[in-house]
């Protein structure tokens, strides 16, 4: 996968999160081995490349875009998200959104509640994109707290 990609961070071997690629960067995508897309952005998000689908499908690569509104993340979008991200952990994934900020806080998610990874291991990544605040605090809270998880114990290591 490519490490151009702005504000990347690579989770392990098949898996990445990145901020939003410039049409040049998705064009080269396919070079890269990269096979899926999870996007994360609004259409109408900052730097939206409009023709992202069509740029990802002439390269054979796999797109799905989920639209999370920044003020108001859905528990069902982090779901479809993980429904999603199961059906293409085998190949090499990028999931992306306009700063890396909802890619890493649902990747995370994600590694904690479906790949039993542990909550610190998995927010050493998040954490170097980001520190949750506000609503996506609350948001990572909860659906951690629904499955007997507790975020404090790592929302205020150093």
């Amino acid at each position: 996968m490519s490490q151009a990609l702005p504000a990347i961070s690579i989770v392990d071997e098949k898996l990445c999160t990145s901020a939003q690629p410039l049409a040049d960067d998705l064009a080269r995508l396919g070079a890269s081995g990269l096979q899926h897309v999870i996007n994360l952005a609004l259409p109408t998000s900052d730097n939206a490349v409009a023709n992202e689908a069509a740029l990802l499908a002439a390269q054979n690569i796999n797109y799905v875009q989920i639209p999370v509104q920044w003020e108001a993340p859905k528990p069902e979008q982090f779901t479809l998200f993980s429904q999603v991200l199961w059906a293409m952990r085998e190949g090499n994934v990028l999931v992306h959104c306009a700063c890396n900020m909802r890619a890493s806080a649902f990747v995370f998610l994600y590694r904690v509640l479906h790949e039993a990874v542990s909550l610190h291991e998995a927010a050493l990544g998040m954490h170097l994109i980001w520190r949750p605040q506000g609503v996506w605090r609350e948001f990572i809270t909860q659906q951690l707290a629904e499955q007997g998880l507790d975020y404090r114990e790592v929302a205020a290591d150093e």
